[in-house]
């Protein structure tokens, strides 16, 4: 019999860094929406995440059937749009605030909000984005399209789709924050 040596070597692949650092959370403002707002800020705090908030107006159009867009002039329009806008980041933000989590938030506008989420995904270097789906089938689907399913098909960032009874963790979570404002008297 003949001896050999062999060398053996043991690595441990420890994670030094979460598996995501920085994700992108778009909200419209619906309740479907600022669940997945809490949802992505649970999984942001579980892996010490940052979030960047974004919102995606769309421009103002002379032919159009939106309700808002008729009933103003552009400026009108335009003022209420950034201030909704704004509303909802203020919002989302003081969520995160509470959440411990670290945040940015961005408000664009857009005639294609799916494109303006990936690119504000890689202007601010997020390696997820974490959006809810409204789960429109059928006609909606075909004349509405899914800014979601735009986003998963064009996005070369990893697309968390937030559908799980969402709207029941939004009331909730909505409910329970109006209840902390109510109770320190800052509604």
């Amino acid at each position: 019999m003949s001896s050999s040596t062999i060398a053996v070597m043991s690595v441990e692949l420890e994670r030094s860094r979460p598996p995501y650092r920085r994700i992108l959370v778009p909200t419209d403002g619906s309740a479907l929406s600022q669940g997945a707002v809490f949802e992505a800020l649970e999984l942001a705090a579980s892996i010490g995440a940052s979030v960047v908030l974004l919102t995606v107006n769309e421009p103002f159009r002379v032919l159009t059937t939106s309700v808002e867009m008729i009933e103003s002039t552009r400026e009108e329009y335009e003022r209420h749009a950034e201030a909704h806008a704004d509303k909802l980041l203020q919002q989302a933000g003081a969520w995160a605030d509470d959440a411990g989590v670290p945040h940015s938030s961005v408000r664009k506008w857009s005639d294609q909000p799916y494109e303006e989420i990936i690119k504000v995904a890689h202007e601010h270097n997020c390696d997820l984005i974490a959006m809810a789906s409204h789960g429109r089938r059928g006609l909606s689907a075909i004349v509405l399209g899914s800014v979601t399913h735009k986003v998963l098909t064009h996005s070369d960032i990893p697309v968390l789709v937030l559908r799980k009874s969402v709207e029941t963790t939004a009331q909730r979570s909505l409910s329970a924050a109006e209840g902390v404002h109510d109770n320190a008297g800052n509604s």
